[in-house]
């Protein structure tokens, strides 16, 4: 069966919950360690079967077995993605881009594509810079390259438009939306509302694999004050199978009803038409062949208000992409006639869906993640003009986000989107936003300049690669390099002149090497070769040289502010990198509204360089410091903060990270002269580069935060410490605890008071049981770590009161 929509669903620990599957998932574990080769089938069978949610779960214990194996990496990657878990795809993708590019060349594309996806504009920006430079010329990834040219061009007007702010339209989520997959508002009037849901409910016992939720239905809600009722039962029941129904439209006098069912009569999915006589509708029936074109997909209908013109997303031959936006006129009674693909105006080798007419004829929506977007899918006006020629507007924030955004409808006053944008209760939920008039909502998009991606050339080129963080020289690397002979930095530069001169370097080329030496010395040559690119490629990110005071007794502060020499202007946001004399990156901050940054605890005599941590887009812009000040911090205190912690291979924040986030929070806004360093750590496990920007990532997810909350960029600093080695033990509570953050409070006046404590737990366990061994209540144990759920995992971090009463070393790992 196909799903009733592209890429939509619930993520794989859905499926698990919902199933009551905790102790399955501990018994393939057991079965993952005795068989890995029988697990990895098992898992392939579930992602080919597109069952990606029951897939998940068995490529993660993979992923933990064994952490280098980057197809399983991959595969998960993809999971995550198709599922539309972006943070969990954006992490598995860099991990495998970092330790297997070469072998998994798209890895690049799809995550620059999550950071996208993620809201991190500039960073993507950098990466599909990247992607195109590295592939511009090879032919087998040339529609890539060119996708990543339009992604990029979208992730370049989300940053411009994002940062406006203008925020015309406040979104509202509707009472209707659950903790599942809630999309495609269909609106008969301004009190009637059907959406498409995968809730599950206690008469919907079958689940879709697929995705972790139930077969979609399609749900009828009537307004009554304030609030939506489900009347499905009583009204729309007729129109539910045990396939997946879904996304739909009403006829202008709402007698009629087309909607999308996957499964029924054949495996695509079909368009159906159901009317109603006499308050009652009639069995559903599929439409003619123009419409449902045999063995093609045909979804997601439009239908005009007089009944006479039908918009469906079809895969059908004769496209542009994958799915396309197709019309079809009815020359009465639903005889449709063949349909007509829309064009290259408004279809692209990509997806074109869920088209929607507005009560003008001549005006029509789309979703798009083919054109010029702010996030995955995005909405689009689509005008035609008396001439006949089409044109396309994007509708922007907040209509559009970084997410996926889908299926718009209007009333009078009303207009109605599907998103899984952040903040929302599930998946997809349905937003409604007041709107003076259709018309002047309309209008206002028409003053825009048209045609969404008309001004990217999708031409490929080669370009500079304008992230730093791609090309980190190791210090580990050079030291390695000067302990060679002679000899050998010989055979390591003769390397590096290949790489140079796009020659291959086998082993077979160097007569006398160990397969060990050749592992070594192809890794520092590549090292090598990756920092003569850095030097020609970033030459213009240098911005000063420093050297800190000779006191030992103090430290030494660095400030200055960045400003365009060529404007006056102050730059804000702007990535400021410190690095040692070797090209070892040290700290990271950002410069604040001012233009302002600093960075504190400098130890005596200190050299070093100040580095723009990625090249302005703006070409004709001159970056300088101004006021760059070098002195010794007075009365110079620093303090430790509680540590939080990361889940495997992740750098998204744990539920009671969050906890210890906000108790920071609270400190510094009593305290801004305070600098925060944040110290992030990886486990052992994985190639010391890829560790590096892992950790990299985490204090960066941090910082993030804490200034979302408000916390000044100048009052942050990120040191990436890579993995940590651990010669004592092998437990995967010592593993947990290096996955850490640790914060350092440099200038602060007194210490926070620490009234809490966090332990890694030695087992499963749920709340109540943790209760009864501490002592503290339920609700207290889930406030401080930040938890909705009742059961918690084994080498979870769990935060506890300090008191006097012990705490079982049978339950608990003390870490801190």
């Amino acid at each position: 069966m196909k799903h009733t929509i592209t890429r939509f669903h619930k993520i794989a620990v859905t499926y698990i919950i919902l199933t009551g599957a905790l102790s399955l998932v501990h018994c393939i574990v057991a079965i993952a360690q005795n068989n890995p080769q029988h697990f990895k089938i098992e898992a392939d069978k579930h992602y080919q079967n597109e069952q990606y949610a029951l897939a998940i779960p068995y490529y993660q214990e993979l992923a933990l077995l064994a952490d280098q194996r980057a197809d399983v990496n991959y595969q998960l990657a993809e999971c995550y993605r198709k599922v539309f878990d972006y943070p969990n795809a954006e992490a598995y993708y860099l991990k495998v881009f970092y330790e297997a590019q070469r072998e998994f060349p798209l890895s690049l594309y799809y995550y620059s594509l999550m950071l996208k996806l993620n809201g991190s504009f500039e960073e993507s920006i950098n990466y599909f810079t990247a992607f195109i430079y590295a592939n511009a010329h090879d032919n087998e990834l040339t529609a890539f390259v060119e996708q990543a040219i339009v992604d990029r061009a979208g992730s370049e007007m989300a940053k411009l438009e994002l940062a406006k702010n203008n925020v015309y339209y406040p979104f509202n989520s509707l009472n209707i939306n659950t903790d599942f997959n809630d999309y495609a508002p269909a609106l008969l009037d301004s009190n009637t509302l059907v959406i498409t849901s995968g809730r599950v409910e206690s008469n919907r016992a079958a689940i879709d694999q697929r995705y972790g939720e139930a077969f979609t239905n399609n749900f009828y809600f009537i307004k009554q004050g304030k609030e939506w009722q489900d009347k499905t039962k009583q009204f729309f029941k007729i129109m539910n199978t045990r396939y997946n129904d879904g996304p739909g439209s009403f006829a202008g006098k709402g007698d009629k009803y087309y909607f999308t069912v996957c499964g029924k009569d054949g495996p695509q999915c079909r368009i159906f038409v159901a009317t109603l006589n006499s308050n009652k509708w009639s069995e559903p029936k599929a439409l003619n062949d123009n419409i449902n074109f045999k063995n093609f997909e045909s979804k997601h209908p439009g239908v005009s208000k007089g009944g006479d013109t039908l918009l469906f997303s079809s895969d059908r031959i004769g496209g542009f992409g994958k799915f396309d936006i197709w019309m079809s006129i009815n020359s009465g009674d639903d005889h449709w006639g063949p349909a007509i693909n829309l064009g290259s105006t408004v279809n692209t080798k990509l997806n074109e869906l869920a088209p929607a007419f507005s009560t003008f004829s001549h005006i029509f929506f789309i979703a798009s993640d083919g054109h010029q977007s702010y996030g995955g899918l995005d909405v689009y006006m689509v005008k035609r003009f008396s001439t006949g020629v089409l044109a396309l507007y994007n509708l922007d924030f907040p209509f559009n986000s970084a997410h996926d955004d889908c299926f718009i409808s209007f009333s009078e006053r009303q207009a109605y989107i599907s998103s899984n944008r952040k903040g929302g209760f599930g998946g997809f939920d349905i937003y409604s936003v007041e709107i003076p008039s259709v018309i002047s909502f309309v209008s206002r998009l028409s003053l825009k300049n048209r045609d969404a991606r008309g001004d990217i050339k999708i031409t490929p080129k080669t370009e500079r690669i304008n992230n730093l963080d791609l090309l980190i020289v190791r210090n580990e690397d050079r030291i390695e390099y000067e302990n060679l002979t002679y000899e050998k930095k010989k055979i390591v530069d003769q390397m590096v002149l290949n790489r140079m001169n796009n020659k291959s370097n086998l082993l077979s080329n160097f007569k006398g090497l160990t397969e060990t030496e050749y592992q070594l010395f192809t890794r520092i040559s590549e090292t090598f070769y990756k920092n003569s690119e850095v030097q020609k490629q970033f030459s213009n990110t240098f911005l000063a040289q420093i050297k800190s005071q000779a006191s030992a007794n103090q430290g030494t502060s660095v400030t200055g502010v960045l400003r365009d020499s060529l404007t006056g202007k102050v730059l804000s946001g702007r990535k400021i990198i410190l690095k040692d004399t070797l090209g070892e990156l040290l700290k990271i901050t950002y410069t604040n509204e001012l233009g302002q940054f600093r960075f504190m605890n400098l130890i005596a005599n200190q050299e070093g360089q100040l580095h723009l941590g990625n090249i302005p887009l703006e070409t004709s812009e001159k970056v300088i410091i101004e006021d760059l000040t070098i002195r010794a911090s007075e009365n110079y205190t620093t303090y430790k903060f509680e540590n939080i912690y990361f889940d495997f291979n992740l750098y998204q924040l744990r539920p009671e990270a969050i906890q210890v986030l906000n108790d920071l929070v609270a400190f510094l806004r009593t305290s801004p002269s305070v600098q925060v360093e944040i110290y992030a750590y990886a486990d052992e496990k994985g190639t010391a580069e890829y560790n590096f920007i892992l950790t990299q990532k985490r204090g960066q997810a941090v910082l993030n935060y804490l200034a979302s909350k408000g916390i000044d960029e100048t009052s942050l600093a990120v040191i990436a410490k890579g993995r940590q080695e651990d010669t004592k033990t092998n437990l995967d509570t010592q593993r947990q605890y290096n996955r850490r953050v640790e914060f350092y409070l440099n200038g602060a006046q007194q210490s926070s008071p620490q009234t809490v404590k966090t332990y890694i737990l030695k087992m499963n366990s749920t709340w109540a049981l943790l209760a009864t061994s501490t002592g503290v209540t339920v609700d207290v144990l889930k406030k401080l770590n930040g938890s909705v759920s009742d059961e918690v995992q084994i080498f979870q971090p769990i935060r506890l009161p300090i008191s006097d009463k012990a705490v079982s070393e049978n339950l608990f790992f003390a870490v801190h």
